[in-house]
């Protein structure tokens, strides 16, 4: 399991190649939750590491079974049920990249899984608490879809459904709701609402990238999205799409952000030199760490990955010419992000 208290699985498999070497260490099955795969990636990524697998919890046998024989190299000709199931799911969340979508959920923790599942597969998302706030936004903003919980205060999902398809431009937008019930009528009550299709309580993952694949037509959402991001497409060394999606899909938020960091990370290279010759290697190493979490928040992966490995030079006591180096190239990426980032309107 790779998220484990004293030492979690990634530290635990750099001890294993470390003891054993690269070569011969053995094969690496990674447990991971669904909300998380993203981020176990990059951080072997950071430490040359390499998964034979990632397997999904919760486990079923049939997927235990793939994933040991994929880390072994026998995985079998013809792919398993499981193997299928995960290629879908990989195939719904690439062609749902840069949507936008609202979600209409009340309950906070709720709110949370599923942004973070959403936000994963690079989907934008806006969130309100209740139908007649997911009204409001409706007035305002444009989106691919509205996944809408069906149980709320002031204003329920039904009820929200009927109001917007009495709008002429809502009426083929695609509404799918979310609910726990599991009853025969629940289907048909979804329907008779105006909603076009349904996803049950608790959510399971495959189904619901499913099911939003069927509605949005990946074309479509892409160039809504660039419609969207209203100039910032322009910003060519950035993935937009990515960096909405890490700020749950506030446009605000996040050129405010880019324009802060344009103003407090122009001078890095000074700083991480200052800090170099006055042996203060920790405060050095923290800012080339606390760029690479701002690149990769923001969508910067160029800048991202070499920040990465000048954090890894600095750990690995590499010699001065090659820090240097590794500092130049830092410098010239983020040089480049500068020069885009004054596009950004005030």
């Amino acid at each position: 399991d790779w998220k484990m208290p004293d030492m979690d699985g990634v530290a635990c498999a750099q001890t294993l190649a470390e003891q054993n070497g690269l070569r011969h260490a053995p094969p690496l099955v990674m447990l991971v939750t669904a909300f998380c795969p993203e981020e176990l990636r990059q951080r072997l990524a950071e430490r040359s590491l390499r998964a034979g697998a990632l397997l999904t919890k919760p486990v079923t046998p049939s997927a235990l079974l793939d994933a040991c024989a994929a880390a072994l190299g026998r995985t079998p000709a013809v792919p398993t049920r499981s193997a299928r199931r995960e290629e879908a799911l990989s195939d719904d969340r690439k062609a749902l990249a840069g949507a936008h979508v609202l979600l209409v959920e009340d309950n906070a923790i709720n709110q949370e899984l599923a942004v973070d599942l959403l936000s994963q597969a690079g989907i934008v998302v806006t969130v309100a608490g209740n139908g007649q706030e997911a009204l409001r936004k409706l007035a305002s903003e444009r989106f691919d879809a509205v996944l809408m919980d069906c149980q709320m205060p002031v204003m329920d999902g039904y009820a929200a459904t009927r109001a917007l398809r009495q709008q002429p431009s809502l009426k083929a937008l695609p509404v799918i709701a979310m609910t726990a019930n599991a009853m025969v009528g629940d289907r048909e009550a979804v329907l008779a609402a105006g909603m076009n299709d349904h996803i049950a309580k608790p959510i399971k993952v495959d189904e619901m990238f499913a099911t939003l694949a069927k509605w949005i037509k990946p074309g479509l959402s892409a160039s809504l999205s660039a419609e969207r991001a209203n100039g910032l497409q322009a910003l060519g060394r950035i993935d937009v799409h990515r960096g909405l999606a890490n700020v749950g899909g506030n446009e605000v938020l996040y050129r405010r952000v880019l324009k802060r960091f344009r103003n407090q990370e122009a001078d890095f290279s000074q700083r991480f030199r200052a800090a170099q010759l006055a042996g203060d290697l920790n405060t050095a190493m923290r800012a080339a760490h606390d760029l690479k979490g701002l690149a990769g928040t923001l969508g910067m992966h160029a800048l991202q990955e070499a920040a990465a490995a000048l954090e890894r030079g600095c750990q690995n006591g590499a010699h001065e010419a090659e820090v240097e180096a590794l500092v130049r190239k830092v410098s010239n990426h983020l040089d480049e992000v500068v020069g885009d980032l004054k596009a950004v309107e005030e």
